[in-house]
C-alpha cells in the first residue's frame, strides 16, 4: 500500500476512535506476532518488524500491533 493510502487509513483509525492522536506510553518492537496491524488490518507477518503500543487510559492498558510504516503514517497524521 503507498504512503498515501496508508495515511488515509491513520486517519480513519483515529476517527473511529481505534487509536488516539497522543503518544503511546510505551512501544516495543520486534519480529511480527502475526497479529492483525491496527491501522492496515493486514496480519504483521513474522518477518516482518512489528512495533507494540500501549495507551493508558482509566486505568486500563491496551496495546495494539502495527507495522513500521503504519506507525509512521499514524504519527505523521497524529
Amino acid at each position: 500500500m503507498d504512503d498515501d493510502g496508508l495515511r488515509q487509513k491513520a486517519r480513519a483509525a483515529i476517527q473511529s476512535g481505534r487509536l488516539p492522536t497522543r503518544r503511546p506510553e510505551r512501544t516495543w518492537g520486534g519480529r511480527g506476532s502475526g497479529a492483525p496491524c491496527a491501522i492496515c488490518d493486514v496480519p504483521v507477518r513474522r518477518d516482518d518488524t512489528e512495533l507494540e503500543i500501549e495507551f493508558v487510559a482509566g486505568g486500563h492498558a491496551k496495546v495494539l500491533h502495527v507495522h513500521t510504516k503504519c506507525f509512521a503514517a499514524w504519527e505523521l497524521e497524529s
